[in-house]
């Protein structure tokens, strides 16, 4: 970090490496057992948790491992990539104030915050200049970078205390929501959950359009003010068939998936409010559910570590949730966050990674939810599954719904 501090301006951008004790490059890894759980401190709920040390498998539900393109927008085109780095760059001042505050303000944060600022800067001119100079360049590598970067100047979790701040307004809220999503008939209680998760999934601090929306009201204002604006149809509107095999048609009903992988995004309203219900009503139709999570922080994500705490105080509100966590109808996983560069053809699922979700989670799924920008539509978007899979995602400041099928 010192060489950085000492030659200011001038610096050569070192390949950014993972520091010690995180989970580095990953990829899935066969959980050891069902049984393995964190206590909450927050309840007296075991919430089932698959260990978390990284150990690199493909994806077993892939349709076709050899052809998995993750990338969904091409960094080589030289217009996405002065595109990508205009947006980096212009967020940078404001991830730098985040990640001081988050060390107490103090000097030794300010000095390490404007150390970060150079060396990502300069990561991003060099790659500028040589787009190949770390190899193969993605959007999903390309933004893990900048982590890596603030894990090498030891900022942990830049966003910490404002996803506290953003659960703990979200979940005094959640009582009143559900009441009024079981006050619906099944049909419209379905609709009312997807509008529910593109709506929440409006709270990225990565976009900066959304960040402008914090300035203009509490999250709980946002969000129901996102939620008035998600009339169908929408950009991409696959719903009547997620509802036909979620409701069926007629007298024909399809019986429930017996498991479901829901990749989850942000902090605050998004888990809280968006995918917590969701994940509600597929344990009410008889779904045993995972909710996997990063491994590490990235902006205001939610993390493997954090699930737990919110499932077990979301689960003192709710009976379905309480009843599900404590007999392992309701799991956590985690998710790394890039594909090992030394095992380039072993495909992932970048922007995350399942850890421990390809062993016994995955033998009998039947369904995966990707929700968010990074895991639906930066990357994954036209990644093809061996069972069903919705992706769920909100396309920008201008409330456009995603929802697709494959």
């Amino acid at each position: 970090m010192e060489k950085f501090l000492q030659k200011g301006t001038e610096i050569t951008a070192p390949v950014p490496m993972a520091p010690p004790g995180t989970t580095g490059l990953g990829g899935f890894e066969v959980p050891l057992s069902k049984g393995s759980t964190l206590r909450s401190d927050a309840s007296a709920l075991n919430v089932g948790v698959l260990h978390l040390v990284p150990n690199l498998e493909v994806f077993p539900l892939l349709a076709d491992p050899k052809m998995y393109e993750p990338n969904t927008i091409d960094l080589s085109d030289h217009s996405e990539l002065e595109y990508w780095f205009k947006i980096l760059s212009e967020h940078l001042p404001d991830l730098v104030d985040k990640a001081v505050a988050s060390e107490g303000g103090t000097d030794d944060a300010k000095r390490r915050g404007d150390a970060f600022a150079r060396a990502f800067s300069a990561h991003l001119a060099r790659l500028m200049e040589e787009p190949a100079a770390y190899g193969k360049l993605g959007l999903a590598k390309l933004l893990e970078m900048r982590e890596e970067c603030l894990r090498e100047f030891h900022f942990v979790d830049a966003y910490i205390s404002i996803k506290q701040r953003e659960n703990e307004a979200s979940l005094a809220v959640l009582p009143d929501l559900l009441m009024e999503l079981d006050s619906l008939d099944e049909e419209t209680r379905l609709l009312t959950l997807i509008e529910g998760v593109l709506a929440a999934n409006i709270f990225d601090w990565g976009s900066r359009a959304c960040v402008d929306l914090y300035h203009k009201g509490t999250i709980i204002e946002i969000y129901r003010m996102s939620r008035n604006k998600m009339h169908r149809p929408w950009r991409v509107d696959d719903f009547d068939a997620f509802r036909e095999r979620m409701l069926g048609t007629g007298d024909k009903k399809l019986p429930p998936h017996r498991r479901a992988l829901l990749f989850v995004d942000n902090s605050g309203a998004d888990i809280v409010l968006g995918m917590l219900p969701l994940a509600r009503e597929l344990i009410r139709r008889g779904t045993e559910v995972v909710l996997v999570a990063n491994s590490l922080p990235a902006l205001n994500d939610v993390t493997a570590m954090e699930l737990p705490d919110i499932v077990a105080e979301a689960a003192k509100h709710c009976d379905i949730l309480r009843r599900a966590a404590e007999s392992g109808g309701l799991l956590v996983d985690a998710m790394t966050n890039t594909s090992d560069s030394s095992k380039e053809n072993s495909p992932s699922v970048p922007l995350m990674v399942v850890e421990n979700g390809c062993g016994g989670p995955c033998i009998d799924l039947r369904q995966i939810i990707l929700e968010g920008m990074g895991r639906a539509l930066h990357t994954n978007l036209n990644a093809r599954f061996k069972c069903d899979a919705l992706k769920v995602r909100l396309s920008g400041y201008y409330f456009i719904g995603v929802v697709s099928i494959s």
